[in-house]
Protein backbone atom coordinates (compact mmCIF):
# COMPACT_ATOMS: atom_id res chain seq x y z
CA UNK A 1 0.00 0.00 0.00
CA UNK A 2 1.66 3.15 -1.20
CA UNK A 3 -0.99 5.54 0.11
CA UNK A 4 -2.10 5.89 3.72
CA UNK A 5 -5.65 5.71 4.99
CA UNK A 6 -5.43 9.41 5.87
CA UNK A 7 -4.69 10.25 2.23
CA UNK A 8 -7.69 8.16 1.18
CA UNK A 9 -9.95 10.04 3.61
CA UNK A 10 -8.70 13.41 2.35
CA UNK A 11 -9.52 12.42 -1.22
CA UNK A 12 -12.91 10.96 -0.19
CA UNK A 13 -14.05 14.25 1.33
CA UNK A 14 -14.20 15.97 -2.04
CA UNK A 15 -15.81 13.09 -3.94
CA UNK A 16 -19.52 13.22 -4.76
CA UNK A 17 -20.26 9.46 -4.69
CA UNK A 18 -18.14 8.68 -1.63
CA UNK A 19 -20.93 6.58 -0.07
CA UNK A 20 -20.69 4.01 -2.85
CA UNK A 21 -16.90 3.83 -2.56
CA UNK A 22 -16.99 3.44 1.22
CA UNK A 23 -19.71 0.77 1.07
CA UNK A 24 -17.77 -1.30 -1.48
CA UNK A 25 -14.55 -0.86 0.45
CA UNK A 26 -16.08 -1.97 3.75
CA UNK A 27 -17.59 -5.05 2.11
CA UNK A 28 -14.23 -6.01 0.63
CA UNK A 29 -12.43 -5.53 3.94
CA UNK A 30 -14.98 -7.69 5.78
CA UNK A 31 -14.71 -10.66 3.36
CA UNK A 32 -11.63 -12.36 4.93
CA UNK A 33 -12.72 -11.69 8.54
CA UNK A 34 -14.28 -15.18 9.05
CA UNK A 35 -10.92 -16.80 8.24
CA UNK A 36 -9.16 -14.42 10.64
CA UNK A 37 -11.73 -15.24 13.36
CA UNK A 38 -11.07 -18.93 12.88
CA UNK A 39 -7.30 -18.39 13.16
CA UNK A 40 -7.68 -16.31 16.33
CA UNK A 41 -10.00 -18.84 17.96
CA UNK A 42 -7.71 -21.74 17.06
CA UNK A 43 -4.71 -19.88 18.47
CA UNK A 44 -6.60 -19.14 21.70
CA UNK A 45 -7.39 -22.83 22.13
CA UNK A 46 -3.75 -23.73 21.42
CA UNK A 47 -1.97 -21.28 23.74
CA UNK A 48 -4.36 -20.61 26.62
CA UNK A 49 -4.84 -23.12 29.44
CA UNK A 50 -7.52 -25.70 28.82
CA UNK A 51 -7.86 -26.60 32.50
CA UNK A 52 -10.68 -24.57 33.97
CA UNK A 53 -11.96 -23.80 30.47
CA UNK A 54 -10.14 -20.49 29.92
CA UNK A 55 -9.04 -21.30 26.36
CA UNK A 56 -12.52 -22.41 25.31
CA UNK A 57 -14.15 -19.43 27.04
CA UNK A 58 -11.83 -16.92 25.37
CA UNK A 59 -12.19 -18.64 21.98
CA UNK A 60 -15.92 -17.80 22.09
CA UNK A 61 -15.14 -14.06 22.22
CA UNK A 62 -16.91 -11.86 19.72
CA UNK A 63 -14.50 -10.68 16.99
CA UNK A 64 -15.62 -7.86 14.70
CA UNK A 65 -14.00 -5.49 12.24
CA UNK A 66 -14.62 -1.76 12.58
CA UNK A 67 -14.00 0.51 9.59
CA UNK A 68 -14.18 4.26 10.23
CA UNK A 69 -13.52 6.59 7.34
CA UNK A 70 -15.69 9.60 8.06
CA UNK A 71 -14.28 11.11 11.24
CA UNK A 72 -11.40 13.52 11.62
CA UNK A 73 -9.56 12.00 14.58
CA UNK A 74 -10.43 8.28 14.62
CA UNK A 75 -9.95 7.15 11.07
CA UNK A 76 -8.84 3.57 10.63
CA UNK A 77 -9.52 -0.12 10.40
CA UNK A 78 -9.65 -2.16 13.62
CA UNK A 79 -10.19 -5.75 14.52
CA UNK A 80 -11.94 -5.82 17.89
CA UNK A 81 -12.56 -8.67 20.31
CA UNK A 82 -14.74 -8.71 23.38
CA UNK A 83 -16.49 -10.98 25.81
CA UNK A 84 -19.24 -10.46 28.38
CA UNK A 85 -19.01 -12.15 31.75
CA UNK A 86 -21.28 -12.49 34.74
CA UNK A 87 -20.22 -9.23 36.37
CA UNK A 88 -20.00 -7.21 33.17
CA UNK A 89 -17.44 -6.80 30.43
CA UNK A 90 -14.32 -8.98 30.66
CA UNK A 91 -10.85 -7.59 29.98
CA UNK A 92 -9.78 -9.65 26.97
CA UNK A 93 -7.03 -7.11 26.29
CA UNK A 94 -5.40 -8.03 29.61
CA UNK A 95 -5.64 -11.71 28.68
CA UNK A 96 -3.97 -10.87 25.37
CA UNK A 97 -1.20 -9.10 27.32
CA UNK A 98 -0.75 -12.26 29.44
CA UNK A 99 -2.73 -11.54 32.62
CA UNK A 100 -6.00 -13.04 33.77
CA UNK A 101 -7.87 -12.75 37.08
CA UNK A 102 -9.06 -16.07 38.47
CA UNK A 103 -10.84 -17.17 41.65
CA UNK A 104 -8.68 -18.99 44.20
CA UNK A 105 -9.84 -22.58 44.62
CA UNK A 106 -13.24 -21.72 43.17
CA UNK A 107 -14.08 -19.14 45.86
CA UNK A 108 -15.65 -16.04 44.38
CA UNK A 109 -15.54 -13.56 47.24
CA UNK A 110 -13.86 -10.22 46.60
CA UNK A 111 -10.72 -11.26 48.51
CA UNK A 112 -10.37 -14.63 46.80
CA UNK A 113 -9.16 -13.53 43.35
CA UNK A 114 -5.57 -13.62 42.13
CA UNK A 115 -3.72 -12.76 38.92
CA UNK A 116 -2.44 -15.60 36.75
CA UNK A 117 0.02 -15.19 33.90
CA UNK A 118 -0.81 -16.88 30.61
CA UNK A 119 0.83 -16.92 27.18
CA UNK A 120 0.40 -13.43 25.72
CA UNK A 121 -0.74 -12.71 22.18
CA UNK A 122 -3.71 -15.06 21.73
CA UNK A 123 -5.42 -12.31 19.69
CA UNK A 124 -2.68 -10.04 18.32
CA UNK A 125 -0.34 -12.69 16.92
CA UNK A 126 -2.77 -14.44 14.54
CA UNK A 127 -4.47 -11.12 13.67
CA UNK A 128 -1.19 -9.48 12.67
CA UNK A 129 -0.11 -12.54 10.68
CA UNK A 130 -3.35 -12.91 8.70
CA UNK A 131 -1.98 -12.28 5.24
CA UNK A 132 -5.34 -12.58 3.47
CA UNK A 133 -6.84 -9.80 5.62
CA UNK A 134 -3.85 -7.49 5.21
CA UNK A 135 -3.87 -8.09 1.45
CA UNK A 136 -7.63 -7.40 1.30
CA UNK A 137 -7.23 -4.09 3.16
CA UNK A 138 -4.42 -2.99 0.83
CA UNK A 139 -6.38 -4.06 -2.26
CA UNK A 140 -9.54 -2.23 -1.18
CA UNK A 141 -7.69 0.99 -0.37
CA UNK A 142 -5.90 0.91 -3.72
CA UNK A 143 -9.11 0.15 -5.66
CA UNK A 144 -10.96 2.94 -3.81
CA UNK A 145 -8.20 5.40 -4.70
CA UNK A 146 -8.31 4.29 -8.34
CA UNK A 147 -12.08 4.82 -8.41
CA UNK A 148 -11.69 8.27 -6.82
CA UNK A 149 -9.03 9.36 -9.27
CA UNK A 150 -11.01 8.15 -12.29
CA UNK A 151 -13.86 10.29 -11.11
Amino acid sequence: MAISVDQLVRELRGFDRRGEVIKAMKAGIRKPVPAVRKAIRGHALAVLPSSGGLGAWVAKARINVEVKLTGYKRVGIRLKGGRNSTGGRSDVNAIDRGRVRAPSWGHRTSASWHTVTVTPGWFTQPASQAEQWIAAVDKEIDSALDQLRRG
